[in-house]
């Protein structure tokens, strides 16, 4: 079934992490927690804890049926988008990943994984600059027109691009 037409298509990167994709996809459709809650029939509590992992909720098999009619996005890989188990609660990431592809992958979130597996590189769970933590990665945005870089630390506002690892730590 097709998407309604007031619907944006947003992309999502095979390795994308749900929360992340759903951000994404809710700001390129200026759309509320309660309007997208309200289109698949289910509590704003429920589309709010999908975009932040460490609250353990996931779409149920129909749910994520729904949600695949609204976004166009294959229930099967939506699957494939959810958090890792064993969660790692502090939201990481690989700034050499990022640059490839700025988008958060659910891999990093593995209580399992602390290192890159592509670029061998510990992954940072906070501000190379500055230190502070990151935010939940629905919140990250990111640049639309491709000129600047738009995910930032809140705190210093490093680029996420800019962050430094280093290798085999």
């Amino acid at each position: 079934m097709a998407s309604e037409s007031w619907v944006f298509r947003v992309n999502a990167h095979p390795d994308e992490s749900l929360g992340h994709f759903l951000g994404r996809f809710r700001r390129a459709n200026e759309l509320s927690h309660k309007v997208v809650a309200e289109h698949l029939g289910i509590r704003v509590e429920w589309v709010r804890d999908w975009e932040t992992p460490s609250r353990r909720r996931n779409p149920t098999p129909l749910q994520l049926i729904a949600l695949s009619k609204l976004t166009d996005v294959d229930p099967k890989q939506l699957t494939q988008m959810l958090p890792p188990e064993p969660l790692h609660l502090a939201t990481r990431l690989c700034p050499a990943c990022y640059v490839e592809v700025p988008v958060h992958r659910s891999r990093w979130q593995s209580a399992t994984t602390n290192h890159c597996d592509r670029h061998s590189m510990p992954l940072l769970s906070a501000c190379s600059g500055c230190g502070a933590g990151f935010r939940t990665p629905s919140l990250w945005e990111s640049d639309p027109c491709g000129i600047c870089e738009a995910a930032r630390c809140q705190q210093c506002e490093l680029a996420f691009s800019q962050m430094k690892s280093t290798p085999g730590s």
